[in-house]
């Protein structure tokens, strides 16, 4: 190889020689600068991308921060009673314990309610209570009015989901 590059004519020497170093920058170029270039550029893309991802999480957990803070401070939550027990006991607090049929659960965080004969005024003062001191809502209510004031009610009330 040698012989022949030393063979060519100097003008052509020069013609191999620059081709041979432009060669070996676009190889090194194609080879090195350019892959790592692109990686640099992914990572740095990526970077951008879960910062917002971070920056929005701290978002949520605030907002997640602040809502609990809020039915924490509203809610007095079962006080480690059964919904079962606290149903009945606030009924009956509540004026209802003479129209109290039957609880029994609904699956394992609701209760269903049977009242016969009940007022219909202290029952939607008990479910309103149970809405602002414990959180529980009705998820189903089927009532039929017996007359006077009076009504036979089906309740579904479910725990608060934390």
């Amino acid at each position: 190889m040698k012989d022949w590059f030393f063979g060519l004519e100097p003008r052509e020497r020069l013609l191999v020689g620059g081709g041979a170093v432009v060669l070996a920058w676009l190889v090194l170029y194609l080879m090195i600068w350019a892959p790592i270039a692109g990686q640099y550029r992914g990572l740095k893309d990526s970077v951008a991308s879960q910062q917002q991802t971070l920056a929005w999480m701290q978002r949520a957990a605030a907002q997640i921060q602040a809502l609990q803070g809020s039915t924490a401070g509203g809610a007095k939550g079962l006080g480690g009673r059964s919904l079962l027990a606290l149903a009945d006991q606030s009924a009956r607090s509540g004026g209802l314990g003479g129209a109290i049929k039957r609880i029994e659960p609904d699956g394992t965080k609701g209760v269903k309610v049977w009242l016969e004969g009940a007022a219909f005024d202290p029952m939607i003062l008990w479910l309103g209570k149970l809405a602002k001191t414990y959180q529980i809502e009705p998820v189903l209510i089927t009532l039929e009015p017996v007359g006077d004031g009076r009504v036979n009610a089906r309740l579904t009330l479910q725990e608060p989901a934390l």
